[in-house]
This record gives structure tokens, sequence and C-alpha cells, in this order.
């Protein structure tokens, strides 16, 4: 069996520039459920600064939601069977650990650019 040559693909040097600008960027798009995922898979290329106001935004915005399903819960609580309150419990729960978790990774990135100010 004959088998193909492998294809290598490369990134131009306007590539990489426009990649430096996407991974940069800190607008409000990136704050969102699809837009912060991907930004995360590439914080390893994103700038220390930008990093920080992603993480923030994306905390603000979960806070929000967060803040939504509690007052929604309050509010509905009576009208809401049993089903129905455990999903938006579990909405709740999901948004509190995302909260938690987005502190903790403040943190760290707080305690890492110390670190690089010290140097």
């Amino acid at each position: 069996m004959l088998r193909r040559g492998k294809r290598v693909y490369q990134l131009t040097t306007a590539g990489r520039s426009r990649f430096s600008e996407l991974v940069a960027d800190t607008g409000p798009q990136n704050y969102t459920d699809d837009g912060f995922g991907v930004h995360l898979a590439f914080f390893n290329r994103t700038p220390a600064e930008a990093r920080m106001r992603i993480l923030e935004g994306r905390r603000r915005q979960v806070e929000e939601r967060r803040e939504g399903l509690r007052e929604a819960i309050t509010r509905a609580s009576s009208s809401f069977d049993r089903y129905t309150k455990q999903l938006h419990q579990l909405g709740l729960e999901s948004s509190e650990r995302e909260v938690k978790w987005l502190n903790d990774l403040i943190a760290a990135e707080r305690t890492a650019q110390a670190r690089v100010e010290e140097r």
C-alpha cells in the first residue's frame, strides 16, 4: 500500500501577527462560554495583563449569572416543581464552583506576576 507524504503547515509572519492580536484581545466577547474556552486554551501565549483582564471579566460575568440564578430561585421557588428546582440549583452550584476556580486562577496569576516583578 502506497502512503502519501505527510503535509506540514506553518504559520506565516502575518498569521503569527494576527494570532498575537487575537490572544491579546480582552473584549467582552472573550468572557462568554465559547470565547473564554478558546482563550483559555491559548493562555500560555497570552500576555499576563490580558490574562488578568480576561479572568476578571469572566468572573464578573459568572457572578452576574450566579446572582440571576439566586434571584430566580428565590422569586419562583414556590412555583417550581422539584425537578426544575434541582436544575436551577445545579446551575447555581456550577456557577459558584466556577467563581471559586476563577478566584484561584486570579490569585495564582497575581502571585506569578509578583514573582516576575521581584526579579
